[in-house]
């Protein structure tokens, strides 16, 4: 049986990659590498990529060994473009400019021309699903329903926009920062009367949903694992000492979550849903790459076992789409 080669992009000490990793290791006897993004400084022989042959491409890994971009059968696409860690060290901000990008870029490179497996999920799809408006309008075709939205930086419109909704709106970050928590909160006189805070940048100012009960759901393929979190915070990530718990969703929501994720080309991706006093589920948002063992932690569901198959399973069919390569 072909043991498939499975490599996770990551940074460093990811509580994720090391767990999905351990599993696959131990469960599936999988191949599976994880590798730093952050530390290629840190690892022997760092990055390498050649037009000539005679010269591998590979990439150092966190146990120390070498990955082979072009024997994998599957990466896990977790997070790709983080600060070099032994860039820190240089004083010009320049220099850490270059060598955090050069690490980048010769890595995204090197992938896209040498690894032809399954990717989960394919970097162009990744980063344009991280972008809320692509997402508004994928969730929109897909049948969900849409909050009424406005991103803008124009303080007429914003203004205009609240009077509206009468002033039930909302407003959050129009994409987020790895380095700070950023809360969706609701929008108040005091931020609507700072014009030079409202022209800084484009913000989402979105029509409030009221109610109590949230969705979270991890899509793997069209495998979704939900839970409800019933909280009655505007942002429940502010508090999780509320009931959660794991629920079966409709298979017409199922459907719809199936049709978003093929809408944006994605093999994954953790979806976040509200449910209004009708019950039907509003769409909030999609993270391409979003945590989920919080939910198992805090519930039981085993989600580790739940994305780890689905992961060996992509491998395998990586494995199977490209029969030239010699099995582990």
């Amino acid at each position: 049986m072909t043991r498939p080669s499975i490599a996770v992009l990551t940074f460093t000490d990811d509580l994720h990659a090391l767990v999905i990793q351990a599993y696959l290791r131990r469960n599936r006897g999988a191949q599976c590498e994880v590798v730093e993004v952050d530390a290629m400084a840190d690892r022997p022989g760092g990055l390498s990529w050649s037009t000539e042959p005679g010269f591998g491409t590979s990439v150092p890994t966190r146990d120390g060994g070498r990955l082979d971009l072009a024997g994998c059968d599957a990466i896990w696409f977790r997070r790709w473009n983080h600060p070099q860690r032994a860039g820190r060290e240089l004083t010009e901000p320049a220099h850490r400019e270059v060598v955090d990008a050069s690490c980048a870029s010769t890595l995204m490179g090197a992938l896209r021309n040498e690894f032809d497996g399954r990717w989960v999920s394919h970097p162009d799809a990744t980063r344009r699903a991280e972008n809320k408006l692509i997402q508004l309008r994928a969730a929109a075709d897909a049948g969900f329903v849409v909050p009424r939205t406005l991103v803008s930086q124009d303080p007429a419109e914003i203004r205009r926009f609240c009077s509206v909704l009468d002033g039930q709106v909302i407003l959050k970050a129009v994409r987020g920062t790895p380095s700070s928590q950023l809360y969706t909160l609701p929008v108040t006189p005091e931020h609507l009367a700072d014009d030079d805070a409202l022209r800084l940048c484009p913000t989402i100012f979105q029509e409030y949903v009221p109610g109590t009960r949230h969705l979270r759901v991890l899509c793997c393929g069209t495998t979704p694992y939900a839970v409800t979190i019933d909280s009655p915070d505007l942002d429940w990530r502010r508090n999780l000492d509320v009931p959660i718990e794991a629920v079966t969703l409709d298979p017409l929501i199922q459907q719809a979550l199936a049709r978003v994720l093929e809408l944006l080309d994605l093999r994954m991706g953790v979806v976040d849903l509200k449910l209004d006093p009708d019950g039907r589920p509003v769409w909030l948002e999609l993270n391409p790459q979003g945590q989920f063992l919080f939910v198992q932690g805090l519930t039981g569901l085993d989600l580790t076992a739940g994305f780890a198959d689905f992961l060996y399973d992509e491998a395998l069919s990586g494995a199977v789409r490209a029969p030239d390569r010699t099995p582990g």
